[in-house]
């Protein structure tokens, strides 16, 4: 990555009128992410993340494209293409938005939980930019994070921020998660979202019935044969040796 001076500080907005949340994000940035999704899938995704230093948006490509109507291309609507990693997380006023729709059902929780780094001499070139490693330990895995102060936007990926910096790789002992960035730009379009549609629950609750609405037939209509209910049920179960491996094994650590 070609090193240049991109930043441009401005002053921020936030409304938050009932579930309203709009900011001014002064970068745009490309995450290439490998994740590992169960014992033998292995899935690419692009993610982009929107923010400035106190609030930003992260959610998949694809996800971004419909959040923000860019979903057509060539004059065909592409908002079915769902990406894997369907939560989108938005922090704004120090608080965590996490949400996700799953079988058309929208639901959303909301915490607070600044992360601890401990940061190390060692440092790395990253796409052209000099990055400084940092560690912590959270949902149950301990990650490792490059991060450059000559991005001062104290973000990166998913619920990752705190450090002095922009984070452009971060991963996971067990390399069950990793994440590069491909590219930085400036970025000056307000950008709002509507929480409004999705319901508020528990994070408990919340990761719970998100497992249901994957992994269970929480999501079908009710199965009156039970042949074709066990079926379903099957495959279901093998879906879920297939793809559940979720970033945090344990939430509430």
């Amino acid at each position: 990555m070609k090193k240049q001076s991109i930043f441009i500080f401005i002053f921020i907005t936030i409304l938050c009128f009932g579930q309203k949340i709009t900011f001014t994000p002064s970068i745009k940035v490309v995450y290439v992410g490998s994740l590992q999704l169960g014992e033998k899938y292995r899935h690419d995704q692009k993610f982009i993340l929107l923010g400035n230093s106190q609030d930003y948006y992260f959610a998949a490509g694809q996800n971004y494209l419909n959040d923000t109507r860019q979903y057509k291309s060539n004059g065909i609507d592409t908002r079915a293409i769902s990406d894997y990693f369907k939560e989108r997380v938005l922090k704004a006023n120090n608080k965590t938005f996490v949400f996700t729709i799953v079988s058309d059902t929208y639901i959303r929780y909301e915490e607070t939980q600044p992360l601890r780094w401990v940061l190390y001499s060692d440092t790395k070139i990253i796409n052209g930019v000099k990055c400084q490693m940092a560690v912590t330990n959270k949902f149950g895995r301990r990650w490792i994070a490059y991060f450059s102060k000559e991005y001062p936007q104290s973000l990166g990926p998913y619920k990752f921020n705190g450090l002095p910096g922009l984070i452009f790789e971060l991963y996971d002992t067990r390399e069950d998660y990793h994440f590069t960035v491909t590219k930085v730009e400036k970025n000056s379009d307000e950008f709002t979202y509507n929480l409004s549609p999705y319901k508020l629950m528990s994070k408990k609750n919340y990761l719970q019935a998100r497992y249901n609405m994957q992994y269970t037939l929480a999501a079908f209509p009710p199965i009156d044969d039970e042949g074709f209910r066990k079926e379903t049920q099957n495959m279901l179960d093998k879906l879920k040796m297939m793809y559940n491996n979720p970033l945090e094994l344990k939430p509430f650590e």
